[in-house]
C-alpha cells in the first residue's frame, strides 16, 4: 500500500475529535501544535478540540502562548471577575488577538458558570513580561531631563509590542539600532536617576522583553525548557489536566529540532521534554494545511515535494484526522512547512522543519486542504492594532 492509499484508508473526520479525547482521558497533558497561527480553519479546529477536552476528558487548565500577565487577565475573565472581553483579547500576543480567542474565552466563562463543574483556568507559557503602559510608568517616575532621554529610546522600541522587531527587520523598516541595546541604555538612565526600586524593576523588565525577543537571537532551547517546566508545574501543583496550544515547533515531540529563524542551532522542543516527563501521558496533536491565503492576502502555494503536507494534499483528503499513535506512518523522514511572521512565499522551500519520525512526533494529525485568513478581533488589522499590545 502506498502512502496515498494509506492516508485515504486511515483518515477520519477532523470534526470528530473522539480519538484525541480517548487518548487524552488517559493522559495528563495535550499539546495542540499548528504550522501556522494565521488560518481561520485551524483556529476553529483548535477551539473545537479544546472544548471537547474540557467537556469530555476533564481538562481544566488551558496554557496559552502568551505571558503570565495576559493569562492572568484571561483567567480573571473566565472566572467572572472582569467583563472587558475585548480589552483582554487585545492585550495579548499579536496572533491571539482574534475572534477565536474571544470565542474560547466566552465559552469557558459560560462553562465555568455552571454549578456542576470545577472551573477551567488559564495560564501562560511564559513569565510576566513588559507591556506598553510600563514604559509610561517608568517615564512618569523620573525627572524631566531623564524622561526626555527615555522617551527618545522608548518611543522607538515600544513599537515591538504591535510590530515585532524581527518583522520590522524582515520588512526593511527597522530604525537601525537593536531594541535591546536601546532598552539597556534606558535602564542605565533610570538607575542614575534613582527613582525607586519599583521603577528600576519595570525598566529591567523592559530590557528582558527586548533581550529575549526573536530579533535578539532568541534561545529556543531555553524557551522550550521554560514552557515544559511551567506546564509540568501547573499539572503537578493542581493535579489537573493541561491542554497547551502553540506552534508545532514547540509542541511537537522533536528532540533535535531546527527552525528557519535559528538555522544551524538545534534544540529539544517543549513537546519532547514533556514526552520525557510524562511518557504516553503527553499527547501531541498537529493541525496542518495544504495551501491558501493568510495575512494581507498573502497566498501560500501548494506544498512542495518532500513535505508531509504534499502527501496529504495528493491524497485528496480534506478535514481529515489521522491517528498516528495507533496506526503509525507509512513513510520515512519528512519535512513540515512552518509559516511564521517572516514567511516569504517566494522562498517557500526555506520555511520548514525536519521531522525524522512523524509518528513519534505526532499522535494525531489533522489536515485542512485550504485555509483562509484568521479573523482578527474588530479593530485589529492583520494581527496588528495601533497603540497597544505585546510581542
Amino acid at each position: 500500500m502506498n502512502t496515498t492509499e494509506w492516508i485515504r484508508g486511515h483518515a477520519g473526520p477532523l470534526g470528530d475529535p473522539g480519538p484525541i479525547v480517548a487518548a487524552a482521558k488517559a493522559a495528563s497533558v495535550v499539546g495542540i501544535g499548528e504550522n501556522t497561527r494565521e488560518a481561520a480553519e485551524i483556529d476553529r479546529c483548535r477551539v473545537g478540540i479544546i472544548k471537547a477536552l474540557v467537556e469530555e476528558a476533564g481538562y481544566r487548565i488551558i496554557v496559552i502562548p502568551d505571558s503570565a500577565n495576559v493569562a492572568e487577565r484571561m483567567d480573571a475573565y473566565v472566572l467572572g471577575r472582569r467583563s472587558d472581553l475585548d480589552e483582554v483579547v487585545r492585550s495579548g500576543w499579536l496572533p491571539n488577538r482574534t475572534e477565536s480567542t474571544a470565542e474560547l474565552l466566552s465559552w469557558v466563562r459560560a462553562f465555568n458558570g455552571r454549578r456542576d463543574v470545577s472551573p477551567v483556568r488559564f495560564a501562560g507559557n511564559g513569565p510576566a513580561q513588559a507591556e506598553p503602559e510600563d514604559y509610561d510608568r517608568v517615564v512618569a517616575a523620573v525627572d524631566a531631563g531623564t524622561a526626555a532621554a527615555l522617551r527618545e529610546r522608548y518611543e522607538v522600541i515600544r513599537t515591538a509590542h504591535d510590530f515585532n522587531e524581527h518583522l520590522q527587520i524582515h520588512q526593511g523598516v527597522h530604525p537601525g539600532r537593536p531594541f535591546a541595546e536601546l532598552a539597556g541604555e534606558a535602564l542605565e538612565l533610570v538607575r542614575a536617576a534613582a527613582p525607586g526600586q519599583g521603577t528600576v524593576d519595570l525598566a529591567e523588565r523592559i530590557v528582558s522583553f527586548h533581550a529575549n525577543s526573536v530579533a535578539a537571537k532568541h534561545d529556543f532551547a531555553a524557551t522550550s525548557r521554560g514552557i515544559a517546566e511551567r506546564i509540568a508545574k501547573a499539572h503537578e501543583e493542581s493535579g489537573r489536566k493541561v491542554v497547551y496550544f502553540d506552534g508545532f515547533a514547540l509542541t511537537g515531540v522533536v528532540p533535535d529540532a531546527e527552525v528557519a529563524l535559528k538555522a544551524g542551532t538545534r534544540f529539544a522542543t517543549a513537546g519532547s521534554l514533556l514526552r520525557e516527563r510524562f511518557g504516553d501521558g503527553y499527547v501531541s496533536v498537529l493541525l496542518a494545511f495544504g495551501h491558501g491565503v493568510i495575512r494581507g492576502g498573502m497566498r501560500i502555494p501548494e506544498p512542495r515535494e518532500g513535505l508531509v503536507e504534499r502527501a496529504l494534499f495528493d491524497s485528496g483528503v480534506d478535514g481529515a484526522l489521522l491517528p498516528l499513535r495507533e496506526d503509525g506512518w507509512p513513510g520515512g523522514p519528512v519535512r513540515l512547512r512552518i509559516i511564521a511572521g517572516v514567511y516569504d512565499p517566494a522562498a517557500d522551500g526555506d520555511h520548514s522543519m525536519e521531522i525524522p519520525d512523524l509518528a513519534g512526533a505526532v499522535d494525531y494529525l489533522g489536515f485542512v486542504r485550504t485555509i483562509t485568513q484568521t479573523r482578527p478581533l474588530p479593530g485589529v488589522v492583520d494581527g496588528v492594532t495601533a497603540g497597544e499590545g505585546r510581542s
